[in-house]
């Protein structure tokens, strides 16, 4: 288990480095259509400015899915995603900073971190379902500050 820990992390390194030369990518392995990302951004405006990517194949693939999140547009990618192969889903600020749920549900188990310039830490309770790392996500939307009301991270 320790091992596909250390691969995550190194995984949302690599994410991260690959992020910023490789933006620009297109990816058609989502279900989601451009359309309805736009449709989505327009009808559900938030007050966080968060762009919400998402990563296959252990980072290799990387495609920016909004670059203002809303719930719609996180609670439909997460259904979208097979979660019976390894992906990486995560919030950005302006700064930077990301928060991430990843894994598989068939041999990873499900994660959460968050990362910024200096520090990277894990939830503490493991996750168990999709659903939970969807709440993950919609906490850290609402406000960084409700996020750490309720998760427990080190």
């Amino acid at each position: 288990m320790k091992t596909y820990i250390i691969i995550g992390i190194s995984t949302l390194i690599i994410l991260a480095v690959l992020y910023n030369w490789n933006e620009k990518r297109n990816f058609k392995k989502n279900d989601i259509t451009e359309n309805q990302i736009s449709y989505l951004n327009v009808k559900n405006q938030q007050q966080r400015n968060l762009k919400l990517v998402v990563s296959y194949d252990f980072g290799e693939n990387l495609k920016t899915i909004s670059k203002k999140a809303t719930p719609k547009i996180i609670k439909t990618l997460m259904k979208s995603i097979n979660w019976n192969e390894f992906h990486i889903v995560q919030l950005e600020d302006e700064n930077e900073n990301a928060l991430h749920v990843s894994g598989s549900l068939a041999d990873d188990g499900l994660a959460s971190g968050f990362v910024t310039e200096d520090n990277h830490i894990l939830k503490v309770k493991p996750i168990n379902t999709v659903k939970e790392m969807t709440e993950i996500l919609l906490d850290f939307l609402k406000s960084e500050k409700v996020w750490r009301n309720k998760h427990k991270y080190e």
